[in-house]
């Protein structure tokens, strides 16, 4: 993962006010708790300044930043696309964002490693898709497919015959390999919102 740059920092204290302590801080790498401090501060200073809110529209990489950090920092260089092993990374108006339609997310993390602004510098790995399961469900039609349950890497899918199976949002980092493995095309990843926060 390359060192966070200038443009890093920039956008990051155009959206954010700081202490001297704070920026030395950031500046020697911090610690997990003043990372998690940093994201609670940038959240409240939205509320506090009442700046324009940015909500996260499309599915990006993993290890993404806050969406109104990840538009700003973000030099549309399309490294990330290139490492992809999957080839599941598009460059849309000069971003990155997955496109899952063909293929999942290995969460390998070559697109973290290649990108050298620290859009992606890899705090969450969840990508936010969550599945969401069709009317024709094998499983909730016959109760004898648990295709996308075997797939899921995180064991995310419980599967009760005759029903829809159950996702446990928790555990699921979105990767689609469900989506892939359903041979009946009954299963759509959609982006979850609420997993979004204030971004």
């Amino acid at each position: 993962m390359p060192d966070k740059d200038e443009r890093y920092y920039k956008a990051y204290m155009e959206h954010n006010t700081i202490s001297r302590r704070g920026l030395f801080r950031a500046l020697s790498g911090g610690t997990k708790r003043s990372t998690s401090q940093s994201s609670r501060a940038i959240r409240s200073s939205h509320h506090e300044l009442d700046s324009p809110v940015v909500i996260r529209s499309v599915a990006r990489p993993p290890g993404a930043v806050e969406e109104f950090l990840f538009q700003q920092i973000c030099n549309e260089c399309g490294d990330c696309a290139a490492k992809c092993p999957e080839q599941v990374i598009v460059m849309n108006s000069g971003l990155a964002e997955l496109s899952l339609d063909y293929g999942y997310c290995a969460q390998c993390g070559a697109c973290q490693q290649a990108c050298p602004t620290g859009a992606l510098h890899g705090q969450n790995n969840d990508i936010q898709l969550r599945p969401k399961f069709l009317s024709a469900c094998q499983n909730a039609l016959f109760g004898e497919c648990t295709l996308c349950a075997e797939q899921c890497p995180s064991s995310s899918i419980s599967i009760v015959p005759n029903t829809s199976p159950v996702v446990d949002e928790k555990s699921c980092d979105g990767c689609g390999r469900c989506k892939q493995a359903c041979p009946f095309a009954s299963i759509e990843l959609n982006l979850n919102v609420e997993l979004n926060g204030v971004y």
